[in-house]
C-alpha cells in the first residue's frame, strides 16, 4: 500500500514537472518568433531617429563652443547596440554561428551597453557642474576635454571583462556591476543639480527647465529600462533555479524587451541639447494653451446655445395663450 502511494506520488510530481516543461518550451517558441520581429520593428523606428540625432548633434560643434560630445558618443553606443540586436536575429551558417552570433556580435552588445551608461554619468554629472560650479565650468570645459574624457570612457567596459589569449567575455556579476556604478552618480547629480537651481540666478527658468529636464530623463531612462535588467541578472546568480520558474522567464524577457528601447530614450536628449530649445518649449506651450482656450470657447459658446434654447423653451410653455393668440391672428 505505501509502495503505490509512493509511485502514484511520483507519478504526480513527474506529471507537473512535464507540464512545466512543456509550458517553457512553448514560451520559448513564442519568444523565438516574437524577438526578432520586436527587434526588427524598433530598430526601423531607431535607427533613422538616431542617424538623424547624431548629424544634428554634430552641426552643434560648428555653432557652439560646448557641442555635447557625451550625448553623440552615446547615441554612438546606442547604435552600436542596435546593430548587434539586429545580427543577432539573422540565421548564421553553423560553420560562424557560435563566432559572429555568440561572441563577436554578444560581447559588443555588452561592452556598448556598459559604456553607454557611463556616457549617460557624463552628461549627468556635466549638468551639474554647469548648475553647481558654473565659473569652474566655463573656465575648464573645452571640447578638446570632452574628447579626451570620451575616449577614456570606451576603455572602461575592459576593466568589467575578463580577457584570455583569443577571447573577451562578460561575467554576470562583473557586468551588472559595471553597469550598476553610474546609477548612484546619476541620482546624485540629479539632486545636486535640483538643489543648485534654486540658487542659480544668472540661469533664466527656461535654461533651469533644460537641464532639469535633461537630467531627469537620464534619471528616468535608467531607472525603467536598464536597472530593471541589472537586477534579474545579480538574481539569475545568486538562485540559477529561478530560470524553472515561468514568472520568472516572462518578467526577464519583458525588461529585456524593455532594455532594447534604451537607444529610442537616449535620442530624446537632443532636444534638451538644441540651441532652440527654449522656443520649442514655448512653441509647444503657446500650442497646447491655444488647444485649451479653442476648446473653452467652444464649450462655453455651446453651452449658452443651450441656455438660450432651454429659456425659450420655458417660455413658450409658460405662455401658451400668446402662442394661441398669434396663431389666430395669422390666420
Amino acid at each position: 500500500m505505501e509502495q503505490n502511494t509512493s509511485i502514484n506520488g511520483s507519478t504526480g510530481v513527474n506529471f507537473d514537472e512535464e507540464e512545466l516543461w512543456h509550458e517553457r518550451w512553448e514560451y520559448y517558441r513564442k519568444h523565438d518568433i516574437a524577438a526578432p520581429l520586436f527587434v526588427w520593428i524598433i530598430s526601423v523606428v531607431e535607427i533613422p531617429v538616431m542617424i538623424l540625432t547624431l548629424v544634428a548633434l554634430c552641426a552643434l560643434i560648428k555653432s557652439q563652443r560646448s557641442a555635447p560630445v557625451f550625448v553623440i558618443h552615446l547615441i554612438l553606443s546606442d547604435l552600436i547596440q542596435i546593430i548587434c540586436m539586429i545580427m543577432k536575429t539573422i540565421d548564421w551558417t553553423p560553420e560562424v554561428h557560435y563566432a559572429f552570433k555568440l561572441y563577436i556580435f554578444f560581447r559588443a552588445y555588452h561592452y556598448s551597453l556598459i559604456a553607454g551608461v557611463y556616457f549617460m554619468a557624463c552628461v549627468a554629472f556635466e549638468r551639474y557642474l554647469l548648475v553647481s560650479h558654473p565659473i569652474w565650468y566655463k573656465s575648464h570645459h573645452s571640447l578638446k576635454v570632452s574628447c579626451v574624457v570620451s575616449v577614456i570612457i570606451w576603455f572602461v567596459p575592459l576593466i568589467f571583462a575578463d580577457i584570455d589569449s583569443d577571447y573577451l567575455y562578460f561575467r554576470y556579476v562583473k557586468r551588472s556591476i559595471g553597469c550598476l556604478i553610474p546609477y548612484p552618480i546619476i541620482i546624485l547629480c540629479f539632486v545636486g543639480t535640483r538643489r543648485g537651481l534654486s540658487h542659480a540666478i544668472s540661469l533664466t527658468s527656461l535654461k533651469r527647465q533644460l537641464i532639469l529636464g535633461s537630467l531627469f530623463m537620464v534619471l528616468l531612462t535608467y531607472t525603467f529600462l536598464i536597472l530593471p535588467h541589472i537586477i534579474l541578472s545579480f538574481i539569475d546568480k545568486i538562485d540559477p533555479n529561478m530560470w524553472k520558474s515561468l514568472l520568472f522567464i516572462r518578467v526577464y524577457y519583458f525588461f529585456q524587451f524593455l532594455l532594447y528601447l534604451n537607444p529610442l530614450a537616449d535620442s530624446i536628449l537632443y532636444l534638451f541639447m538644441r540651441p532652440d530649445a527654449g522656443d520649442l518649449m514655448k512653441s509647444v506651450r503657446c500650442c497646447c494653451r491655444t488647444d485649451t482656450h479653442q476648446n473653452s470657447t467652444h464649450s462655453r459658446d455651446e453651452h449658452s446655445r443651450d441656455s438660450r434654447a432651454t429659456f425659450a423653451c420655458c417660455v413658450s410653455v409658460q405662455n401658451p395663450a400668446s402662442r394661441s393668440q398669434t396663431a389666430c391672428s395669422s390666420v
